[in-house]
């Protein structure tokens, strides 16, 4: 299998100081974490900021990386794969999941969705994603390249 590179717009370099831990706030989505997607994703972050005249996705404002070996992922790609997964404490009930994130943290490095069948559901993740929860398991691919050209 060929390993995945996604990528994160929004900052140049990926910076671990700034990295804030994962935050359940009673929404679909918590607070924390890094957010990117596959670079070959079927409808990634690039594509949903073009269609909703969102923000511009620019390569120079972005880098990649791809995840460390042996890192779990949890992938999300139907409304079965929500079953049985912890779920936020909360004292009124959404139409969609609310995952307990500081708990999906404990057994998962990074989430992984693809929003095709589960929209409605996780509702809010408005396109195929990957939810980063441990810094650790991010392995920079970018700046690699980056640190070679400057010595050129």
């Amino acid at each position: 299998m060929q390993e995945k590179i996604y990528v994160h717009y929004g900052h140049k370099r990926f910076d671990p100081t700034a990295f804030n831990e994962i935050k359940n706030r009673m929404f679909v989505k918590p607070d924390g974490g890094l957010w990117a997607s596959d670079i070959n994703a079927e409808y990634g972050w690039k594509n949903w900021c073009k269609d909703n005249d969102f923000r511009e996705c620019n390569e120079d404002n972005s880098f990649k990386f791809k995840l460390k070996q042996g890192s779990k992922i949890l992938e999300l790609k139907s409304k079965k794969d929500l079953i049985g997964l912890p779920m936020e404490n909360i004292p009124y009930k959404f139409s969609w999941y609310t995952l307990d994130f500081e708990q999906l943290k404990q057994n998962y490095d990074a989430i992984e969705v693809y929003i095709d069948e589960l929209y409605f559901d996780l509702y809010g993740w408005d396109c195929d994603s990957l939810l980063v929860l441990n810094k650790e398991c991010i392995e920079l691919i970018e700046e690699r390249r980056r640190k070679y050209e400057n010595k050129l």
